[in-house]
């Protein structure tokens, strides 16, 4: 039976033009995510966990110290092991999957705002069953942050609330290691899977990206800030409220979060993002957010949080403008471009 020429003809330019489509719609990607993955794994979470893990225990250290023999001094250097302690945790609280997610990490180490009258009953009764649903906002970072700078000379003379303090302490240095630990044993895995779906670690590592930073631009800066309350200011929900060294932690938070995008000086999201020549109105996708995270930093290098809200809150609106463009950047336009969805709940509207 013949065929007809046109017939031919007309399919081969169906044909072509589909193919033609499909090359259209699928970009190239070839970039080595198993070596971006395995620099994520060893030099940027483990290092950052290791870290951690040390400013605990010399915080422990410290602790031990001054409650063997109280005094002001010991308790300056308490608190300085404590504020390093802390920032490193901020810093490093991005990484909220694998081992950490396991032992939902965030929740158990840094809650806040915190119920202080919790603490005090606790405190009063040496309860450290810090596993129960109860004393959920009585532990932790945020917890010790009221601890040592709400009273100090109560602190000095009170054996109850210093019992209360090296628990506290106790208690992140156990998750602190447990969690550096487990990691040594699940990086493998991490590397191994370079697929993109929900569940991957790339998935993971950008689905955490953007979460931690809506923590930040919500409880670090928002609800103080009164974004959520019609302007009404909430001072005392600042993360830190006590120490007042809210934007040193809000700086290194910021900090950890740029160093998961950028993979510290290996390979990261911004490479990735490179290699699939990711765009925004004309630059580079990855140099717009990592412009928008250093300017964050300098923000709050030059900025007392708790001064601010108080007294002066329309001056850190350029600052949440910033913020706001960025979870754009991050949630809408890096996720779309990696091919990655968003698969945790939020409530925000952004």
């Amino acid at each position: 039976m013949k065929i007809s020429k046109v017939f031919i003809f007309c399919f081969s330019a169906v044909l072509f033009a589909g193919c033609k489509r499909d090359s259209e719609e699928v970009p190239r990607d070839d970039f080595d995510k198993a070596a971006m993955l395995k620099n994520m794994a060893e030099e940027v979470v483990q290092v950052s966990y290791s870290e951690w893990e040390s400013k605990v225990e010399l915080l422990q250290q410290k602790a031990s110290e001054f409650v063997a023999a109280p005094s002001e001094s010991k308790l300056t250097k308490m608190q300085d092991a404590f504020l390093d302690a802390f920032k490193s945790w901020t810093y490093c609280s991005v990484f909220e999957f694998g081992p950490a997610a396991d032992k939902s990490l965030r929740l158990k180490v840094n809650i806040f705002p915190i119920d202080t009258a919790q603490i005090e009953i606790n405190a009063l009764a040496g309860d450290v069953a810090f596993g129960n649903a109860q004393n959920a906002e009585s532990v932790g970072f945020a917890a010790l942050d009221y601890l040592l700078f709400e009273n100090e000379e109560e602190l000095i003379s009170s054996n109850p609330r210093q019992a209360y303090v090296v628990a506290n302490i106790e208690w992140i240095r156990e998750l602190s290691e447990e969690v550096n630990t487990a990691w040594n044993s699940y990086q493998s895995d991490f590397i191994s899977n370079t697929s993109s779906g929900a569940g991957s670690p790339l998935s993971n590592l950008v689905n955490e990206v953007n979460y931690e930073f809506e923590l930040f631009k919500n409880a670090r800066i928002g609800i103080p800030l009164g974004k959520k309350t019609l302007g009404v200011t909430q001072v005392h929900k600042l993360e830190g409220f006590y120490s007042e060294h809210s934007a040193e932690l809000s700086q290194s938070n910021i900090s950890g979060i740029k160093n998961a995008f950028t993979g510290g000086t290996g390979l990261g999201l911004d490479d990735y993002l490179n290699d699939l020549d990711a765009r925004k109105n004309g630059g580079l996708l990855s140099a717009q957010i990592k412009d928008l995270l250093d300017e964050l930093e300098s923000d709050l290098e030059s900025v007392n949080l708790k001064y601010a809200i108080e007294n002066e809150p329309s001056k850190l609106d350029p600052m949440y403008n910033r913020i706001e463009q960025l979870v754009v950047l991050l949630k809408v336009d890096m996720t779309s471009q990696l091919g990655v969805q968003i698969i945790y709940q939020d409530n925000d509207g952004d």
